[in-house]
């Protein structure tokens, strides 16, 4: 998938499959179709308890709740119920359960306490059987009832398919004999692989629920035979619930995720469940590891799980070992503190071996690589997997289980080479602290309660060992091979799963023929007798005496009688006690109380079948009920060819590929038109098969562009882009086009010119693109193809086994094979060009393809907003787009008909329709998450706001930014407005089942996201959704979130994106409900938003910034408001690119500054004079004066009151004493007090005298004289505010002028003899006292009563001659004599 998913805002589009296809359901059948064509490998299912029964004794029921299916393109499907369970929880305030501390998180000093191996790790659901909360480890057995009569446990033939019934009755009142279920046992390689893997279904516990540690692993096919005949008594299973005859099915298509790395060959291969249900962790063959949220399948952590090189003595890496893993088994212990995934790896079976980790003298086809993670999932739905530790085991990956001791540590089962049962301890110890985080005397070994999960050593600095040359230390430690006893099958095991007890285990192992059930205690292994059950595929312990078995046509109970004290030692056998059919399947698994579950297509149409072993009602005949069916036939025949792939160049070009052979070029605003058929251009040729990959390739001497594309026949073939003929094809594959590599810099050898055509098993076509001539080809390995490096004459191919092939690109000869590691030190020296195979790109695309091959994701865009509104601007300097203005309006046309949800309110249709000219599209919207796309299903418009929080902050953002572009438009700006005002504020009240925009969701975006638009409607939503929490929901949130504030933090962690978000929030909740906080935590936000603001080196600062412009009156009462206000002076006014890490932020920096001086003007003020008479250098002083200059031109009533404090200041630095400082800050001062002359009429100056004359709101006016930067004297002859002054030409003369008063006054200022003697008295005017030379009134009515914004434009005085002078009074004119 192409990068940009991890930060920034993508958004998947789903065009229509078929042209003039417009569904009347949206993507629902289409995601129904594409499930029943997919191949599943993996089932798990999670359900809710619930108790039932009105006496004393209570039986467990588990309703289904939701359902995941993995499959061989390594997708996932998940369902869930419509009502019950599924309904999430408003994430949109995201508020976790509150820990028990406030501190900043540090690592617990309890031992571990795994709640669940095998299970999954929920914390909030559970059984109905209550533990003690002494004894986390005890048990509690299923109650076992007796004398269960002999129908009861034979094998019943009663299984009923709702689709056969009415055929079958048919049949039988004709007399003709129903008809035999049988399923082939043929089965491929991959089907080997893939379809043994059956996970191990999930429910929900509490942590008083320790005990079943059952495992997920493999179990090979065998053929079905008959069951055995004994019947003994019975245990009471768990009922399942099942909907009644006639209902509507339970489950729904929740969401088909595509998991990071989800490609052709890599198949899923296990599915856990967390929490409940909340989590599923997907792992495939070839290592994806990830953790997706069920509600929506967004991806929160992922990893790609590799063989690691073991350390050797002296810093030194041994080898990777030449095996290709695959990754087949998932084993889960869940902790209160975390996650703990174990995953299993075996050897394929097709690859030859000759090395392998830790292969003593062992049977190398048996060993298994296990690879061990910590999963810790936030408080914002963002997860971490971090690697322990990985060890190999002498035996097959199917035989490995997992147990939590009495003392907190676990125990691995697993069979040895020899047959024999072993076991190793495995402890899991906490994180080396970093030197500086060592305490001097508080080791872990002062500590009062021992932990075993801790360092066994003192936290001292000569016990940490050293990791300067990158050799990562594991966290796990294994222990010793532990012999337990033999097993005794006489054939190779095939599968062992165990049942914790409260002082043993219950192990059940099984062959091709053979079943062995046993005991485990401390003393040894206790064995039953062997008995013959043939065509084992599974099995999972219901209770410590009771196993549920999969067979391919059955599911059946063994169960081991209870032994009394009086029987003492007597052998017990394992007995049959009830068995059940089921049809055949493609994949299956058991659930916890005994259950199956299993999924197969039929008649065009996947089902999922849930089976149980006991019937809800005694009256009740049906044992199989379907949970979901699909409602079409996903086989049937089309009239029009499909979509198969895309290729996105730009906006205005999009390749399309059909099911068909042929490919088509349309631009995206064609190709969302509804009903309408696009004005598209078809290629001339059709190939065999649909069109898989597409990539365009430039001709760098014809300066042309040619589409290369392949279909599934390995069929490449190459079209000219503009007319789209048919150049060239070559079938020169077995599998299909994978990716294609253009070699268009010359430094790359002979193969300058040519492209390498890549297959998806990793074989090479190189071609000449200058006359398309076919060179050679390169043929594949048996493991996958990582990297391509390419240097001089040398092409150099890593693989996945690591293992790397050199070829002579000259002689076309094959040089030598070496290690991953002697490949690297190859291209470490130099001159070679890299390409990961399969890995996301890192370029940021406004149109990009995921390339996934099923229908509902084959015609999928992802539309990454930002750099779209990058292309849109009309500024060309941020715009590299040669559309004309009026293309970009139609293309944002185009992405605002998809985006927003029609039907919802029909007023607002009217506004799009008539006053934007928006029409609804043929498009459905997906979930990006980082390199993970999630299809839903939109059944309609508006479905798309009850998805999950997530999903609407995501789409309301896209829609808010791209109408913030319209508004920019004058004719559209006030419909754009109104449209914006309803989706951020007003559709949750129209829509059933709104799910509120998530507020770390947005918070996420408002810290990556650098588009103005966006980052304007993050601040919306983030507005709104604050205004829609309640008081409660505010305080909570904001305690939820405090712990996680920057300060809070250590210092190495306050610049955590965690942290960040956690400000964001807390910041916008304060904002607007600050008296509903305690004063404390309004400290910790001021004091965090003051570390960012400071902090030089911060990425965050922008937040800061942002959050200081909205809240400056809160924080000024918790910080030095002075020194915060300072950073934003330093922040406004730097120019130097280099000295600021985010880019734009000196614009944000000072748009906070014009808020907060109109918003605290006398701080603001009195903070500009200090930082001018008093800088803290020089450079500082003539910062300052540059922000003067802005606040004049942008907020000039700001400065208007506070005039001659800041002329006085700027005065005062022209100093001719301080002459250093003077020549520094002279210009500045220049153009500073040349922009207030210009702006307010108050302020004149006289160039010849160099005197400065400032009105003030009092009615005196100061004279200044800048050659001694001094004050001269001050004017009193006004009561009211002067509104204007000015000099007359010769210098001699000062008119001012006050409209409150309606006079004007002339002062002599020229140079007279008793100035000589009176210093710094003014001027004498011709009589006594302070009076003025002249005062003369005038009336101009209404005018006298503007306002000062007004006088600023609309006063002006205009000299005639040296002594007449024009006043200008809006458009009143009055002249003077002086």
């Amino acid at each position: 998938m192409p990068g940009g998913l991890m930060h920034s805002l993508t958004i998947p589009v789903s065009l229509p499959l078929r042209r003039n296809d417009v569904g009347t359901d949206g993507n629902v059948t289409l995601m129904e179709q594409s499930f029943t064509q997919s191949t599943s490998t993996t089932v798990v299912l999670w359900g809710r308890a619930q108790t039932s029964g009105s006496t004393g004794s209570q039986a467990d029921s588990i309703t289904a709740c939701g359902v995941a299916v993995g499959c061989t393109d390594g997708s996932v499907f998940v369902l869930q119920q419509l009502n019950g369970f599924a309904t999430p929880p408003n994430i949109s305030v995201s508020i976790p359960p509150i820990p028990s501390f406030r501190e900043p998180v540090s690592p617990p000093t309890s031992p571990r306490r795994h709640l669940g191996l095998g299970h999954p790790s929920s914390r909030s659901a559970s059984p109905s059987s209550v533990k003690s909360a002494l004894s986390p480890f005890q048990l509690t057995r299923s109650r076992v009832v007796s004398s269960v009569s002999t129908e009861s446990a034979e094998a019943p033939k009663n299984y009923v398919d709702f689709d056969e019934e009415q055929e079958r009755l048919r049949g039988m009142l004709k007399g003709k004999p129903t008809r035999d279920r049988t399923s082939s046992t043929s089965r491929t390689r991959s089907d080997r692989e893939v379809t043994q893997i059956t996970a191990t279904s999930s429910s929900s516990l509490r942590k008083e629920d320790t005990r079943n540690f059952l495992t997920a692993a493999l179990s090979p096919s065998s053929s079905t035979v008959s069951l055995p005949s004994s019947n003994p008594p019975s245990p009471t299973f768990p009922s399942a619930a099942s909907p009644e005859l006639g209902a509507a099915y339970p489950l729904s298509v929740r969401c088909h995720i595509f998991p990071p790395l989800a490609q052709a060959g890599s198949v899923v291969s296990a599915l856990k469940v967390h929490e409940g249900g909340r989590y599923i962790s997907c792992l495939h063959t070839t290592g994806g590891l990830s953790v997706h949220a069920t509600i929506d399948g967004s991806c929160i952590a992922s990893t790609l799980v590799e063989a690691r090189p073991k350390p050797l003595a002296g810093s030194k890496v041994q080898p990777t070992p030449s095996v290709l893993w695959v990754w087949k088994g998932l084993l889960v212990a869940a902790s209160e503190e975390s996650i703990l995934l174990f995953v299993c790896a075996s050897p394929d079976e097709l690859y030859p071996t000759n090395q392998f980790l830790d292969a003593g003298t062992s049977d190398s086809e048996n060993q298994s690589l296990i690879v061990a993670y910590e999963l810790r999932i936030g408080v914002d739905r963002k997860a971490q997997l971090e690697q322990l530790g990985q060890w190999t085991v002498d035996g097959p990956l199917n035989s490995i289980s997992l147990r939590a001791e009495h003392d907190h540590t676990l125990t691995l089962f697993h069979a040895g080479p020899a047959g024999h049962l072993v076991s190793r301890t495995v402890k899991i110890n906490d994180p080396l602290p970093e030197p500086g985080d060592i305490p001097g005397s508080h080791s872990s070994t002062h500590l009062p309660l021992p932990n075993p999960f801790k360092a066994l050593k003192a936290l001292s600095t000569e016990n940490i060992p050293d990791t300067e040359n990158g050799v990562s230390i594991d966290r796990i430690e294994v222990g010793v091979d532990i012999d337990l006893g033999e097993l005794g099958l006489t054939e190779p095991l095939l599968g062992l799963r165990a049942h914790d007890g409260d002082a043993d285990a219950r192990i059940c192992a099984w062959s091709a023929h053979e079943l062995l059930i046993g005991t485990w205690a401390y003393g040894g292994l206790v064995k039953t007798p062997m008995l013959a059950v043939p065509g084992v595929q599974e099995a999972r312990w219901i209770d410590h005496n009771s196993c549920t078995l999969l067979f391919l046509d059955r599911i059946a109970v063994y169960r081991i009688p209870s032994t009394s004290a009086d029987q003492g030692s007597v052998e017990m056998h394992p007995c049959l006690v009830q068995a059940v059919p089921i049809s055949p399947y493609e994949a299956a698994a058991l659930t916890p109380n005994g259950h199956a579950i299993s999924t197969r297509v039929k008649n065009g149409r996947r089902r999922i079948h849930h089976t149980a072993l006991d019937p809800t009602d005694a009256n009740e005949i049906f044992r199989t009920h379907a949970l979901w069916k699909a409602r079409t036939d996903a086989f049937a025949p089309h009239p029009a060819p499909r979509i198969s792939s895309i290729l996105p160049l730009d906006l205005d070009s999009i390749v399309v590929g059909y099911t068909d052979g042929r490919i088509s070029r349309t631009s995206f605003q064609e190709v969302t038109q509804k009903g309408n058929t696009p004005a598209v251009q078809d290629s001339d040729f059709a190939l065999p098969g649909p069109i898989l990959a597409m990539d365009v390739i430039h001709n760098t001497r014809t300066r042309e562009r040619v589409v290369v594309g392949g279909s599934d026949d390995g069929t490449i073939a190459v079209w000219a882009l503009e007319s789209l003929k048919l150049c060239a094809r070559w079938t020169v594959f077995t599998t299909p086009l994978a990716c294609v590599v253009s070699l268009e810099d010359e430094d790359v050898g002979r193969l300058h010119g040519c492209m390498l055509c890549i297959s998806q098993d990793g074989t090479i076509a190189v071609v000449a693109v200058d006359g398309l001539q076919f060179v050679y080809l390169v043929p594949a390995s048996a493991a996958p193809l990582k990297r391509v490096c390419l240097g001089e004459n040398n092409l150099l191919l890593v693989y996945a086994d690591g293992r790397a092939r050199l070829w002579d690109t000259g002689t076309r000869e094959f040089w030598r094979s070496m290690s991953v590691e002697k490949a690297d030190e190859l291209v470490q020296q130099g001159g070679w060009h890299q390409w990961e195979i399969g890995e996301p790109s890192e370029k940021t695309q406004a149109l990009a393809s995921p390339r996934y091959s099923p229908l509902d994701a084959a015609s999928t865009l992802l539309l990454d907003i930002p750099t779209l509104l990058k292309q849109l601007s009309p500024s060309p300097v941020v715009s590299a787009s040669n559309l004309s203005p009026k293309k970009k309006l139609d293309h944002a046309r185009a992405l605002l008909s998809i985006l927003l949800t029609f039907g919802i309110s029909e007023g607002i249709d009217t506004i799009c329709g008539e006053g934007l000219s928006l029409k609804p599209a043929s498009a459905t919207i997906g979930v990006a998450s980082p390199n993970t796309l999630s299809i839903v299903p939109q059944p309609s418009s508006a479905s798309v706001w009850t998805v999950s929080p997530n999903v609407s902050a995501d789409r309301a953002l896209a829609i808010l930014a791209l109408l913030y572009y319209l508004v920019q438009f004058e004719d559209l700006a006030h419909d754009a407005s109104t449209v914006t005002t309803f989706y951020a504020a007003s559709v949750g009240q129209l829509v059933p089942g709104y799910q509120s925009p998530s507020l770390p969701r947005l918070a996420h975006h408002m810290l990556h996201t650098q588009s103005a638009e966006v980052r304007h409607a993050v601040r919306l939503l983030l507005d709104a959704g604050v205004a829609r929490l309640a008081n409660n929901e505010a305080a909570e949130l904001v305690e939820t979130w405090q712990q996680y504030l920057p300060i809070m933090q250590p210092e190495k962690d306050r610049e955590s994106s965690q942290s960040a978000k956690a400000l964001c929030i807390c910041g916008f909740v304060a904002v607007e409900k600050y008296s509903l906080l305690p004063t404390s935590t309004l400290t910790d936000i001021a004091k965090s938003i003051a570390i960012y603001l400071h902090d030089e080196t911060s990425p965050h600062r922008s937040l800061a910034i942002d959050l200081c412009s909205r809240g400056f009156q809160v924080w000024q009462q918790y910080v030095d408001a002075v020194e915060m206000l300072r950073a934003l002076f330093t922040l406004a006014t730097t120019t130097k690119k280099e000295a600021i890490a985010v880019p734009h932020i000196g614009m944000q920096a000072r748009a906070a500054v014009l808020q907060i001086a109109a918003g605290n003007t006398p701080l603001f003020m009195t903070t500009l004079v200090l930082d001018i008479l008093n800088p803290r250098n020089v450079q500082h002083r003539k910062s300052v004066m540059q922000l003067v200059v802005f606040l004049i031109r942008k907020k000039p009533l700001v400065l208007y009151g506070n005039l001659p404090r800041l002329v006085e200041a700027i005065v005062k630095s022209l100093d001719p004493n301080s002459s250093a400082s003077r020549d520094a800050v002279l210009d500045s001062a220049t153009e500073i007090l040349s922009h207030i002359v210009q702006t307010f009429p108050t302020v004149d100056f006289h160039m010849p005298s160099q005197r400065l004359a400032v009105g003030t709101s009092e009615g005196a006016v100061v004279m200044y004289d800048l050659k001694t930067a001094t004050r001269l004297y001050v004017l009193e002859g006004h009561k009211k505010r002067t509104t204007a002054c000015s000099f007359s030409p010769d210098g001699r003369r000062l008119v001012t002028m006050s409209l409150e008063e309606a006079d004007v006054l002339v002062w002599k200022v020229g140079s007279s003899f008793t100035s000589l003697f009176l210093p710094g008295a003014p001027p004498r005017q011709g009589h006594g006292g302070s009076e003025p030379f002249k005062r003369l009134e005038f009336h101009i009515g209404d005018a006298a009563h503007m306002t000062i914004e007004a006088s600023l434009v609309n006063v002006q005085f205009e000299w005639i001659t040296d002594r007449n002078v024009r006043l200008k009074i809006m458009d009143s004119i009055l002249t003077f004599s002086t």
